[in-house]
Formats: C-alpha cells, sequence, structure tokens
C-alpha cells in the first residue's frame, strides 16, 4: 500500500446523530519482534496463499505489509464546510500521518437492538502487528437477522486511535450474500456539562457477509464498539 486517500467532501449533506461514547485509556508498551520472528510471520502467512485461501491470505499479507512499508502517503478530502457543527455534536477529522489496517472474521444478530462482534489482526506504519477483539451494540432498520463473514478495515491513525470506542454508521445491500461499509468515527465525551461531543471521522470498514433473508435488501445500522488490541512492534 502506497496511498490511502479518504474522500469526506459529502459528509456535510449527511444528518448525524449525537451518541456519548467514551474513550479507553491508552495501552500498555509493546514489545518489539525480533527480525527472525517477523520473517517467520509474513512467511507463514504467504503460505497460505498457495493453500486454497489465496483471496484471504493475500488480504492478510496487505495488512501485514502496512507495517513494513516504509511509507504510505495519506490525505483526507474534506467537505467544503470543514468541520461539522450543532450545538451538540461536532465532527471533525483525523489529522494523523500513519496507517493502521485490520482483516477479521466479523458478525452480528440484530432484531431492532443487535450485538456485534470481530476478531483478527491489525498492522500499522508504526511498525506494529497485533491481534484484536471487538464487541458491540447496534440499532438496525430492517427486520431481524444474522450476519457472519469478514471485514477489512483501514483507518488514518495509530494503533492507540483504532482501539476503544468508536461510532459507526454502515450501510449494506443484499440478501444470501450482502456487502457493507461503515463510517468510523472516535468519538470525544464532552468535559464539561454543556459542552458539545466531538466525533473524529478515522476511516471505514468494509465488510461481506452471509446473511439470514431480512424484509428489505438494503440495511441500515447505527454502532457503539469497542476494540480491544495486543501487538508487538517489528
Amino acid at each position: 500500500m502506497q496511498q490511502l486517500t479518504l474522500d469526506c467532501r459529502q459528509l456535510d449533506q449527511w444528518d448525524f446523530v449525537n451518541q456519548p461514547p467514551v474513550r479507553l485509556p491508552g495501552t500498555r508498551s509493546k514489545k518489539s519482534l525480533s527480525t527472525t520472528e517477523a520473517t517467520a510471520l509474513k512467511s507463514a502467512i504467504g503460505l497460505g496463499s498457495t493453500l486454497g485461501l489465496g483471496n484471504i491470505f493475500k488480504t492478510a499479507e496487505e495488512v501485514v505489509n502496512i507495517a513494513s512499508s516504509p511509507s504510505v502517503a495519506t490525505s483526507v478530502l474534506k467537505p467544503s464546510k470543514g468541520t461539522l457543527t450543532s450545538p451538540s455534536l461536532v465532527i471533525k477529522f483525523t489529522s494523523s500521518s500513519e496507517v493502521t489496517g485490520s482483516i477479521a472474521v466479523a458478525g452480528s444478530l440484530s432484531a431492532v437492538i443487535g450485538v456485534t462482534g470481530s476478531f483478527g489482526i491489525y498492522a500499522s506504519t508504526t511498525r506494529e502487528i497485533g491481534i484484536f477483539s471487538t464487541i458491540g451494540g447496534s440499532l438496525t432498520f430492517n427486520s431481524p437477522g444474522a450476519a457472519a463473514g469478514g471485514e477489512v478495515t483501514l483507518i488514518i491513525g495509530t494503533p492507540s486511535d483504532f482501539a476503544g470506542p468508536y461510532f459507526g454508521v454502515s450501510v449494506g445491500v443484499g440478501t444470501g450474500v450482502a456487502a457493507a461499509v461503515t463510517l468510523l468515527f472516535s468519538p470525544t465525551f464532552p468535559s464539561t456539562p454543556g459542552a458539545p461531543l466531538i466525533l473524529t471521522y478515522m476511516g471505514a470498514a468494509f465488510n461481506v457477509s452471509a446473511v439470514t433473508p431480512t424484509k428489505f435488501p438494503i440495511n441500515i445500522s447505527i454502532q457503539v464498539t469497542n476494540t480491544r488490541i495486543s501487538g508487538v512492534k517489528f
């Protein structure tokens, strides 16, 4: 990966919703991988590409390679209004120069109120790689259903930015097999009464899943999740 661009120019047309999660404390320091360990990890993932799971392992290899790339050019195409504001909510855009990506197995159950979860690996241009787990809740505008599949996430930020609570807005299309895109926002809870909630747009998640039949082929959901990470440095 040499270039990552987030096009946010149409977000100023979005009627956003106030949600107040709280950011968790930062994670502990990471152990560094030796050259031998790093090489063994990449070789194991590369071997998987030749054993009948080429697409899955190829994507995993791309994620892992983020941690060893010399640099990734990042840019955010912001709306013409710049920061989006209301009396109770401010939407900002990430200013980080780092990139963190992940690949995961993800699943969800929903009946208006739902639960979501995922588990996978992540890597970052900060030369960190590790595993993560995400759990959360959702408000889904469709009939009850379940889904399970794969998910790739890219944010402009460090692993510390990747961890913790997130607010997401997801749109999916399909029956039987569905594809969904989730816009991801990192929240900052108001420190004083009357201050607005700040949501920082960080990136997006891309999901392809097998789904149970639902009433409508288009699925829209609002999600609040929390991610825990455990990683090592290259």
